[in-house]
């Protein structure tokens, strides 16, 4: 059930296909000019840039605002290695803060204690699951220290708070269109988000080789990372219908809260609040729960089974490093399935399943 299925039409999609390709536009055409406009629109920031996936984006993100190798970053360890290995290419050193236990979200007063204690740099928050983390506090946190705040948004597109969208709170916004995201190409993808004309500029540099113009190299640490035209166009095509699936994946998240509100078992306090991008809970008896699940034929999964800091890449390095509520809840975490076009029956047999588990 985590399959992708269809929701917007093959044909239309095959017929957006062919007019690219029988177009004589590529690469950085029509398509991925129309897409960052209106995509900055939607978030509400003035620039948008399109590359080759959310990776680069963080990667490129982080060089546009300054970081350089050895600078510290603060940010969580719970949301799958992503921003670790931005950091770990750049060379900088990742302050890994804890997170909340009822949404698993970074947490402000832990990350204003790792500021106190380091040289920060700069501050990525990760909207996990959909999630909306708590952006105003951190924004105001960052702004008094002077420290820029990257929001990652790989999986929160289109996710609300006090009448914004997150991405437009930052200095700089990532985000993801890998297949499985809320809004997916047909392949990968991604942007960077930014109201600040410098970053904007640097950006845009950092894409396409560190040219200040073609072939003129003049920006250290250039890539070559271009959203296609074809997912740009695919991206264009799935835009319109984004708030509609939002809607659909929270309606499901309603569903099993209210199906599971009386079962030993934990939902994440801001599930409903988001765009429900996964919907994760907690239960201490989660192998046997799984057993179950695979017995029923239910898919599920673990976001994320192994935090950033006890990875093997790093050996010892975070040996001393202890993040209570974050290493507890990785033995805790479940995913159910969630999608738009999930159809009830699918529902239903989810809740099913998850309500006839004993123990």
């Amino acid at each position: 059930m985590f399959n992708l299925k269809p929701v917007t039409d093959v044909a239309n999609l095959s017929r957006i296909a062919k007019n690219v390709l029988e177009s004589s536009q590529h690469i950085l055409g029509e398509n991925v000019s129309f897409f960052e406009q209106k995509f900055a629109e939607y978030i509400g920031t003035k620039y948008c840039t399109g590359v080759a996936n959310g990776s680069d984006a963080l990667v490129i993100a982080l060089r546009a605002i300054g970081i350089k190798k050895e600078d510290q970053v603060a940010t969580v360890a719970n949301a799958g290695f992503y921003t670790s290995a931005a950091l770990n290419i750049i060379g900088a050193d990742p302050i890994f803060i804890d997170v909340d236990e009822d949404s698993l979200l970074i947490e402000p007063n832990d990350l204003k204690l790792k500021i106190s204690e380091n040289n920060v740099k700069a501050v990525v928050v990760t909207h996990l699951y959909g999630q909306v983390a708590p952006i105003l506090e951190i924004s105001q946190i960052c702004k008094s220290k002077g420290i820029p705040l990257l929001e990652d948004c790989a999986q929160a597109h289109g996710a609300e708070v006090s009448g914004r969208k997150v991405g437009s709170f930052g200095d700089i916004s990532t985000f993801s269109f890998y297949p499985t995201k809320n809004l997916g190409a047909v392949g990968d993808g991604g942007a960077i988000l930014t109201s600040n004309h410098e970053f904007a500029e640097r950006i845009i540099s950092l894409r396409q080789y560190g040219w200040s113009e073609k072939y003129n190299v003049s920006v250290e640490n250039g890539s070559n990372s271009r959203l296609d035209e074809i997912q740009a166009a695919f991206l264009i095509e799935k835009m319109v219908h984004l708030d509609t699936w939002n809607k659909q994946r929270v309606e499901i998240a309603r569903t099993y809260v209210e199906a599971f509100k009386n079962l030993d078992l934990r939902t994440l306090q801001k599930t409903l609040s988001g765009v429900a991008h996964l919907f994760v809970i907690q239960t201490n008896i989660r192998e046997k729960l799984m057993d179950h699940l695979s017995k029923k034929l239910v898919q599920h999964a673990i976001h994320y089974p192994i935090p950033d800091h006890r990875q093997n890449i790093f050996k010892d390095k975070f040996k001393n490093i202890h993040l209570p509520v974050t290493e507890i809840s990785v033995k805790k975490i479940l995913s159910f399935p969630i999608y738009p076009g999930m159809k009830d029956s699918e529902v239903d047999q989810v809740i099913s399943s998850v309500i006839s588990f004993k123990d």
